[in-house]
């Protein structure tokens, strides 16, 4: 037998409606529907406050065409986004291009003024305490910056500066450049990973990896021919310390070997 309840028997939530009413379905955020219903405890007497909360949330959904919340919880995170192994410790390196690695170059050149950003995600909420990366050869002078940037929502593309670090370099081999104060980095949520450098003397080329045998949806350049290494990482034209928030229509594409990045993190 189907059991109906009659609207004059409903008792609405006694929170999520006056908390919510002087805000429309299409300003409404997921946020503030998460600062009325926390804390809520699951049991009888708050079946319909949960109801509420439900159908406020999807009435939003419908309005606003986008679904934080529904699919990540709230946090933010896109479907597509990369995954990453647990690490075995609280102070861990994360190998960010090796993520999604085919093979190895050991030397790619290495021009001025441009930004190779390689994305990247860490399984647990961590602060970043230093970036590293190769430089395999050259005679060269000049400070280096290495960055870590937020995505864009709605493309994942890079966007806002989250941490910046530098240092004047003038030796190959491997370099570690740290923090000054590290960025805070969420769990599973897709970051980019920047280096660049800006020359005083001479030239230099990275250590770098391969995408092509690792993770589809990488752009390439549509003039790239299907059997050559392709999808390195994207570039931005940068001269000096790396910009607070990248244009978005100034992002290109490098097709070949993408420096190759690593991040030690400590978990929080």
């Amino acid at each position: 037998m189907v059991s109906l309840v009659r609207s004059e028997d409903r008792r609405p939530s006694k929170r999520v409606f006056p908390l919510l009413q002087n805000l429309d379905l299409d300003s409404v955020t997921f946020a503030n529907i998460q600062s009325v219903g926390d804390p809520i405890t699951i049991q009888d007497m708050n079946e319909q406050e949960m109801y509420d909360l439900v159908l406020v949330n999807l009435a939003r959904l419908v309005c606003s065409g986008e679904w934080d919340g529904l699919l990540s919880a709230g946090g933010g995170g896109a479907v597509g986004e990369l995954l990453s192994v647990g690490p075995p410790s609280a102070s861990y390196v994360y190998d960010l291009t090796g993520q999604s690695q085919g093979s190895q170059a050991a030397n790619v050149a290495f021009p001025e003024d441009t930004m190779y950003l390689i994305p990247f995600t860490i399984p647990v909420d961590s602060s970043a305490n230093d970036l590293r990366f190769s430089i395999a050869s050259g005679t060269f002078d000049g400070t280096f910056y290495l960055s870590i940037y937020s995505r864009v929502e709605a493309n994942n593309l890079p966007s806002e500066r989250q941490g910046t670090t530098s240092a004047s370099i003038s030796s190959t081999g491997d370099k570690t450049v740290a923090f000054g104060a590290g960025p805070s980095l969420g769990a599973n949520t897709m970051y980019w990973a920047a280096v660049s450098w800006e020359r005083t003397s001479g030239s230099c080329s990275f250590g770098g990896g391969y995408y092509e045998y690792g993770r589809s949806g990488m752009p390439i350049l549509a003039s790239s021919a299907i059997s050559t290494n392709s999808g390195g990482c994207l570039t931005y034209s940068a001269s000096g310390a790396h910009p607070a928030t990248l244009t978005q229509s100034s992002i290109g594409v490098f097709v070949g070997a993408a420096p190759k990045i690593r991040l030690q993190a400590d978990a929080v």
